[in-house]
């Protein structure tokens, strides 16, 4: 038994912000500095009262279109976003009947931001491998920029807004490798979004309510420091753990793709784990 990715798709909002714009509002980076910092040229935005439901909905119409896939053969949803349409029902249910879906579907969330795809395709295979779905698609990305107040200078270099859709489907044949998992909620405040959620709400004398009006999705706070720090501990020990459940060695791989927004901790990544090349995916 296996499980493998058949297709994805992706959408992309309307509005681009390039780094002519961003240096005209932070004037003390050229269009060359914050190219050199953040390895991005444009960043993609979404529009006012576009929520990354919206763009699910926009994917995973170009999804069926492209890859010419019934929808009625999909027989689980798993919605990855920070930014959910309510507390409940779930998104994922909402995403069922706008895009026409079949109601015999499993339907389920995951509130994560740059581990969301990760986990995703890991609860896909594991769906598949339990004999509960065999076709299963991922709608996953966010609207971050959203959380990004309009003065935060070095978040706003980095971020975009977008969303995917993928198909994972049973394969007796292939088989998606296998997952490295780790957890430290110490590190919380090196990057957190403040002021959305319950925890601030059951405490209103310590939250900035100029915030809560002017910002209704949250505001993100990122340490870049410490980010960085965690990363280089973190993230090549995994890479090691990882291909050691697969019996493969660096010398086995062709290039790594990561998910992360900065060029710059890509390029401290690639001198630590001494690779060629590193690949720069949308954040």
């Amino acid at each position: 038994m296996g499980a493998s990715i058949k297709a994805i798709s992706y959408y992309l909002p309307d509005k681009i912000l390039g780094n002519e714009e961003l240096s005209s509002i932070f004037p003390e980076f050229s269009p060359e500095e914050i190219f050199r910092r953040s390895g991005v040229n444009e960043r993609y935005i979404s529009a006012p009262a576009e929520l990354p439901s919206d763009l699910a909905v926009k994917a995973a119409e170009k999804f069926f279109t492209e890859h010419n896939i019934d929808r009625k053969e999909i027989d689980f949803i798993i919605f990855c976003a920070l930014i959910l349409d309510r507390q409940a029902p779930a998104t994922a249910c909402l995403l069922q009947n706008r895009l026409n879906l079949s109601q015999n579907i499993g339907a389920i969330d995951i509130p994560l931001g740059c581990s969301g795809y990760v986990y995703s395709l890991s609860l896909a295979k594991s769906l598949i491998y339990g004999g509960i779905a065999k076709k299963i698609l991922i709608l996953a990305g966010d609207c971050i920029t959203k959380t990004i107040h309009p003065q935060d200078h070095a978040p706003r270099l980095l971020f975009g807004d977008a969303m995917t859709a993928t198909l994972v489907e049973y394969d007796k044949n292939e088989n998606i490798g296998s997952f490295v998992f780790g957890s430290d909620g110490s590190g919380a405040e090196s990057l957190i979004i403040k002021d959305c959620n319950a925890r601030e709400n059951s405490n209103l004398n310590g939250t900035d309510k100029k915030d809560l009006q002017e910002m209704p999705y949250g505001r993100l706070y990122m340490n870049g420091m410490e980010v960085l720090s965690f990363s280089l501990k973190v993230v090549p020990k995994m890479i090691e753990e990882v291909l050691k459940k697969d019996n493969l060695t660096m010398n086995d791989i062709d290039m790594f793709i990561f998910h992360q927004s900065g060029q710059f901790v890509l390029e401290k990544l690639r001198w630590k784990m001494k690779v060629i090349q590193l690949r720069l995916l949308f954040p």
